[in-house]
C-alpha cells in the first residue's frame, strides 16, 4: 500500500489508521511525503513503528511521488491510497487478496469508490462504479476509478510507470497504456474498495476540470488514439 501526501494533516491519520486496521496483515506500507510544512510528518511519525517505509522530500508532483513509492515496493500487488482516502472497511484487502489467489493470471482488479464530504459523514454523496467500464470507453475520456484499482508490480514493470508531465490525468494515461495498448487482463469486483473525501485533485474547480480534459486528449494522442 502506497500513500502519497503533501500538507495533509487534516486527513492523513485517518488514512494511516485505515491501513493499519486491515484484517489482512501481510502489508508493506509505504508513505511518500512531498516535504510537508504542516503537521503531516508529526502525525506519520506517531505510527512509524507500523509503517514499513517513510520517505519525505520535495517531488515533481503526485505522479512522481507515486512512482517513488512503486520503486520502493517489494510486494506483488500495488494499492495506491491517497491521503484523503480510506479503505472501505477492515476486510477490503482480505477481499482483494482472495481475487488474486483465485485468479492466478489476474493483473488488475477494479473496484468502486464512494465519496463523502468528510470521513465523519455517514452519507455517501457520490458513488463511482467500475461495473460500467469497457476499454473502448477510454477513447471517450472515461476510465475506471484509480485508487480502487489493485495492480500487480509485474504490470508496472511491463507497461511503465506514471508520466510525470501530467498534473491530473497521469492515471488516465496509465490506463490507456494498460487496457488499449497492452490489453492487460482485469476483473471487476463490483465491491466498494475505497472511501474518498470530496475535493480531490481532478474535481476541485473548473480550472482543474479544464486541465483534466486537456490532459485526457494529450494522453490519447501520446498513445496514438484519437
Amino acid at each position: 500500500v502506497i500513500t502519497v501526501c503533501f500538507n495533509s494533516e487534516k486527513t492523513i491519520e485517518n488514512t494511516i489508521k485505515s491501513v493499519l486496521s486491515q484484517s489482512y496483515k501481510d502489508i508493506e506500507y509505504i508513505i511518500v511525503d512531498g516535504g510537508s510544512k504542516d503537521g503531516t510528518i508529526n502525525l506519520i511519525n506517531k505510527h512509524k513503528e507500523k509503517i514499513s517505509i517513510i520517505k519525505s522530500e520535495p517531488d515533481k508532483g503526485i505522479y512522481d511521488a507515486i512512482n517513488k513509492g512503486i520503486l520502493l515496493a517489494s510486494g506483488k500487488i500495488i494499492s495506491i491510497l491517497h491521503s484523503n482516502d480510506t479503505f472501505y472497511d477492515k476486510e477490503t484487502l482480505t477481499s482483494v487478496s482472495k481475487y488474486f489467489e483465485k485468479y492466478s493470471d489476474l493483473k488488475i482488479l477494479l473496484g468502486d469508490i464512494a465519496f463523502k464530504k468528510n470521513f465523519d459523514e455517514k452519507r455517501i454523496t457520490r458513488y463511482y462504479s467500475s461495473s460500467f467500464f469497457k476499454p473502448w470507453m477510454l477513447k471517450f475520456g472515461f476510465s475506471p476509478p484509480h485508487t480502487s484499482s489493485f495492480i500487480t508490480k509485474e504490470t508496472y514493470e511491463k507497461v511503465g510507470f506514471y508520466d510525470t508531465s501530467f498534473k491530473i490525468a497521469g492515471d488516465f494515461e496509465f490506463f490507456v497504456k494498460c487496457f488499449l495498448k497492452e490489453r492487460i487482463s482485469y476483473i471487476i469486483s463490483n465491491q466498494c474498495s475505497v472511501i474518498m473525501s470530496s475535493g480531490g485533485l481532478s474535481g476541485k474547480n473548473f480550472n482543474s476540470y479544464l486541465i483534466s480534459s486537456l490532459e485526457i486528449n494529450k494522453a490519447l494522442k501520446k498513445n496514438n488514439y484519437y
